[in-house]
């Protein structure tokens, strides 16, 4: 069972970075996770990481995409992305290009 400090999932209106990304790492991943589910897991499983990319989309992300650490190659967290507000999309000849605008730059 989690003990300890209570965890809040990152919500997407708080972000306030040019990027329009947050990165959860797997401690805290795990942290959220135990808590949400009052278990006591120590390492990170695919099912914590389906778990994860649910609970991101209900709370209002676009979505994640979770990485490695460049010199062990094990599972150093995720970078929830926020929805954007605008997207543009130009077709030219065979080329799908996507822009969003961005109300910070």
């Amino acid at each position: 069972m989690a003990k300890g400090r209570n965890f809040v999932f990152p919500n997407p209106e708080n972000t306030k970075l040019k990027d329009n990304a947050v990165f959860c790492s797997n401690e805290r991943i795990i942290a959220l996770y135990n808590q949400a589910n009052d278990t006591d897991r120590k390492r990170m499983t695919d099912n914590i990481k389906h778990w994860f990319a649910s609970e991101a989309q209900e709370n209002g992300w676009a979505g994640g995409n979770y990485l490695r650490d460049s010199q062990t190659g094990h599972s150093a967290g995720c970078v929830l992305f926020t929805p954007s507000k605008e997207t543009n999309i130009h077709i030219t000849k065979n080329t799908l290009v996507l822009h969003v605008d961005n109300e910070d730059a």
